[in-house]
């Protein structure tokens, strides 16, 4: 199920939180509403609220990945190959959230 969310950073769609055995731990965002919030303490100030789902995505080309010391790393085409399936992990996303 997907929660409900706020934060005082505006979130980016989607953010890569783990990377693991040609996998990709997403947090994946929508419906991002901004609120004002008021506070006794600091006045008035901006928030963001959105659902939020975390899925493991597997990545389908090992050209998507590399290695760095013990650690993998999204190459520069594992970003362009996450930022062209947005929809579709957002999608994805979304459904398993429901």
């Amino acid at each position: 199920m997907a929660k409900l969310v706020s934060s005082t950073v505006e979130p980016t769609a989607i953010g890569i939180d783990v990377i693991k055995n040609g996998s990709v731990r997403l947090l994946c965002r929508w419906d991002v509403r901004e609120i004002e919030v008021e506070d006794e303490m600091a006045g008035t100030h901006t928030e963001y609220e959105y659902a939020e789902k975390v899925i493991w995505w597997a990545l389908p080309s090992p050209a998507y990945l590399e290695r760095r010391g013990s650690r993998q790393v999204l190459t520069d085409a594992g970003r362009v190959y996450l930022a062209s399936a947005e929809s579709e992990i957002l999608g994805w996303a979304m459904a398993a959230g429901v």
